[in-house]
């Protein structure tokens, strides 16, 4: 059942209480509300016949029965949270807990705190309100998130750790947080993003995350999402990035009924560098939807795209990839790879990579393959002594390996190994 405007004004009343209950919020932040509401009005969820929704389970999201937030449902509990990073920020059902974050020692030139209530400057510029209902929505409905900031040539030796946490009242409710990342010139920082849930209900958890990359900036940027097996995901990141700036991402996508993942970049100035990977696992009939679209508009920069999928059971993977090379945007040099492990006969994989080049002096390829775990491989490990589920474990981490390098910490490196581990060994043992 798709909502008429009439439901979709009460889901937007709903949200409106909760932005009148704030206090303090700025002209320019109110305008941005308002745009995005009668965006949203416009468009609503009726996403029927929409190729980049071709793929997805409409009925899960677009029947009404998730609503927004209430401010009276943040109760602040995270009982099981225990977070010990220097520089942590905490959000629970979308709304910050001030109790369980900390921010020490913070450089001179860094901005670190919620965002609630102000509008920096670029807030809404990077993420578009048309064609984009769950971002009109999150830009009508975030109440709290996170802004950073990095004045020119400031280095953040500390990662910073956003941990969004969903807990029992949040069963029913859409939660919508919003973050806004700005890296000054020259500038470095290490941000992660982490949802996670205490406990397992039906929820939709909508984030948006805004970033420019000012010239000679480097971003690593890593997302877990670990959400409630009955709990979707719908979130999406936009980047843009100045001249000679570097952003890395690394994207987990490890539980949730179905999670959908986009990234949107945008390079505007020469010499700039992304390299985006990401490892998408799924069983039972989940799904995980990732998406990239990558705009090279300038000359001489430069893109690497990793996507990989682990896909047990039901479930369906799809990846939806595409690299756009501008007319002017000369020795570009762009490679996107998608590949996935179809763990038993009846997972599906979709997968769509696609380049669209203007110019003619580029270094561009795009490539996807979809495949099984090898027999002869397996017989080999079993001849050494391993049994057989231990022998499909250990290919499969195997081949999950060259994104799980990707990660710098050693600590999250080895957390992310051993979520991996438990969740090929709870499907594969089943599977021999």
């Amino acid at each position: 059942m798709m909502l008429g405007n009439e439901n979709l004004s009460s889901m937007l009343a709903l949200g409106e209480m909760n932005i009148q209950s704030r206090e303090n919020e700025s002209p320019g932040l109110e305008d941005l509300r308002q745009k995005a509401m009668d965006s949203f009005l416009k468009q609503g969820f009726d996403l029927r016949g929409r190729e980049d929704w071709k793929y997805s389970d409409l009925k899960s999201f677009n029947d009404g029965r998730f609503v927004p937030m209430p401010v009276a449902g943040a109760r602040v509990t995270a009982s099981n949270f225990s977070g010990t990073e220097k520089l942590q920020l905490v959000f629970v059902n979308g709304y910050f807990a001030p109790d369980f974050s900390k921010i020490e020692d913070l450089p001179a030139g860094v901005t670190l705190s919620e965002l609630s209530g102000s509008h920096p400057a670029g807030l809404g510029e990077f993420a578009p309100l048309d064609d984009a209902p769950f971002v009109a929505l999150n830009t009508v409905l975030w109440t709290n998130g996170m802004h950073l900031e990095l004045a020119d040539g400031v280095t953040l030796d500390s990662i910073i750790h956003l941990h969004f946490i969903t807990e029992k009242n949040a069963a029913g409710k859409l939660v919508s947080p919003r973050n806004f990342i700005r890296l000054g010139k020259g500038s470095t920082a290490v941000v992660v993003e982490h949802f996670s849930n205490q406990a397992d209900c039906d929820y939709l958890q909508s984030p948006v995350t805004e970033i420019f990359c000012e010239a000679e900036s480097h971003l690593s940027h890593l997302k877990i999402i670990d959400e409630g097996s009955s709990a979707l995901h719908l979130g999406s990141t936009y980047v843009r990035q100045a001249e000679n700036s570097t952003y890395r991402s690394r994207e987990f996508a490890m539980s949730g009924t179905m999670v959908r993942r986009e990234l949107h970049l945008d390079l505007l100035g020469e010499g700039a560098f992304c390299d985006l990977k990401a490892l998408s696992m799924a069983s039972g009939n989940e799904t995980r939807d990732m998406r990239t679209r990558v705009q090279h508009l300038v000359s001489g920069c430069e893109t690497h795209e990793l996507y990989k999928g682990l896909y047990d059971d039901d479930s369906k993977g799809i990846f939806d990839g595409k690299i756009l090379v501008a007319r002017n945007a000369q020795q570009t040099i762009a490679h996107q790879t998608n590949r996935n492990l179809l763990l038993s006969d009846d997972a599906v994989s979709n997968s769509i990579p696609r380049l669209e080049i203007y110019a003619d002096d580029v270094k561009c390829s795009h490539g996807s393959t979809t495949g099984q775990l090898d027999d002869d491989q397996i017989f080999f490990l079993r001849s050494r002594g391993f049994d057989a589920a231990t022998s499909r474990i250990m290919l499969a981490k195997a081949f999950a390996r060259e994104i799980l390098d990707g990660v710098e910490d050693q600590g999250l490196k080895d957390s992310l190994d051993a979520t991996i581990t438990k969740r090929l060994a709870h499907s594969l043992k089943g599977n021999q």
